[in-house]
């Protein structure tokens, strides 16, 4: 019995010792060849020099991890080059419509609290000081012009069942003559918790939808949205029962609803919008690499319906500590972690012999099919892909890379070496 305890303690102790050494040759790029790619200054373009196009309606900007600083930060720059050297005024983000409204009535608020306006939202992943330091960049740009000139800040998605109607109720306690008094005693009279109540209702909401949506006053147009949120929530599959469907529909929404905004940005007179969120919304093409052969993603949505204007920009990175929602912690019990990961992606890793730590490949200029780097972005390859959610078993199937052809699914990517985890403020 000794000996077999023996040889059963020196077992464990192998496997120990095997998922260690994974786990840090995964990390550590152990055997990864520390050289330049051929080739790799002659496109690689700094961020001060990357070009957005002018001619497209969508400007995409994903996030390889949830839970990154280099990540958030990418936002702010992105929507300044746009501001700056484009024709938008808008960002989108993958949060609830009702949120982003909270979001935007802020930054157009002189006496608001950016700090609390961002502890009050449902996702902790954006309660961080970079978060707040773009909204103070766009709420600083909105004190200096009109509300019809000034940047807007939107929520795309439709999973929550009560940010939008808790948006409304809130709307109404401070005072608005954008609903009727009619209209305003029906929100107000549902429960929050009973969803039930709002689907019985969906005439109603269809009702005031078209009313808001055909007025001629921006800010009506833009409450329009929250209630458009609302009827795809009532008509969308169950997420309990229906949990593919549930998803698949949900990427459509975010696409039609950034199209919404899109269009309200058009009536304003400006022809851009920034949406972002994680890779895998973001991405083009079918999300394969992840689910099944027939999903699409919501920029792949984005794409047919702005005809293919979307300029797709993705980000990746070679080595990262990444702060993550566990997987199973919810309410009071809610909990974050910090997670180490490589994505074994070669093009990132040259960022380690770049500026800052950072370049950009715009894959529209690498044409030289005998270069080594066209062959990289035109073939197979790892790239980062980290969600909420952590549960230790993705470290034995490396569930947080996906294999993609990169020009199949982006039109430029933003490589860093190093990237840091977010804190967040109030979690």
């Amino acid at each position: 019995m000794k000996k077999y305890r023996t040889g059963l303690l020196v077992l464990l102790a192998i496997i120990i010792v095997f998922i260690g050494s994974l786990s840090f040759v995964s990390f550590s790029g152990a055997f990864s060849s520390d050289k330049k790619i051929d080739g790799i200054e002659d496109v690689a373009i700094k961020f001060d020099d990357f070009e957005i196009p002018k001619d497209v309606k969508v400007v995409g900007i994903g996030e390889a991890t949830h839970g990154n600083k280099e990540l958030q930060i990418i936002k702010r720059e992105i929507l300044e080059k746009v501001v700056n050297n484009g024709d938008g005024r808008a960002i989108a983000f993958e949060i609830s419509v009702g949120e982003g409204l909270m979001l935007n009535d802020a930054i157009h608020d002189p006496d608001s609290d950016l700090v609390a306006a961002v502890g009050d939202q449902t996702y902790p992943l954006y309660d961080t000081q970079q978060i707040v330091d773009l909204l103070q960049y766009m709420k600083d740009y909105n004190m200096t012009v009109p509300y019809e000139e000034s940047l807007m800040f939107y929520g795309v998605d439709m999973q929550d069942k009560y940010t939008g109607v808790y948006y409304l109720q809130e709307l109404i306690k401070k005072g608005t003559d954008l609903l009727s008094k009619e209209e305003q005693d029906v929100i107000s009279s549902i429960e929050l918790s009973d969803f039930n109540q709002s689907i019985e209702k969906r005439d109603f909401y269809q009702g005031v939808y078209d009313r808001l949506s055909a007025s001629d006053n921006l800010k009506q147009k833009q409450l329009a949205l929250v209630f458009e949120m609302i009827l795809e929530r009532i008509d969308s599959p169950d997420l309990e029962t229906e949990t593919k469907e549930f998803g698949d529909n949900r990427d459509y929404c975010m696409g039609k609803n950034l199209m919404s905004c899109w269009t309200l940005e058009d009536y304003r007179g400006y022809s851009q919008i920034v949406i972002t969120g994680h890779n895998a919304h973001v991405m083009k093409g079918s999300a394969s690499c992840i689910y099944d052969e027939d999903d699409l993603t919501m920029g792949d949505y984005i794409d047919r319906l702005s005809g293919g204007s979307y300029f797709c920009i993705g980000t990746d990175y070679y080595n990262a500590v990444v702060d993550i929602h566990v997987a199973g912690t919810y309410d009071d019990k809610y909990e974050r972690t910090t997670i180490s990961t490589c994505s074994e992606n070669t093009l990132a890793y040259q960022a380690k012999f770049m500026e800052d730590g950072r370049f950009c490949l715009d894959f529209s200029k690498i044409t030289d099919e005998n270069s080594k780097v066209y062959d990289i972005i035109n073939n197979y390859n790892f790239m980062g892909i980290v969600g909420e959610g952590y549960s230790p078993s993705q470290d034995l199937y490396k569930g947080e890379r996906m294999k993609v052809i990169a020009t199949e699914k982006f039109d430029a990517v933003i490589y860093f070496y190093s990237i840091t985890p977010i804190k967040t403020i109030h979690y």
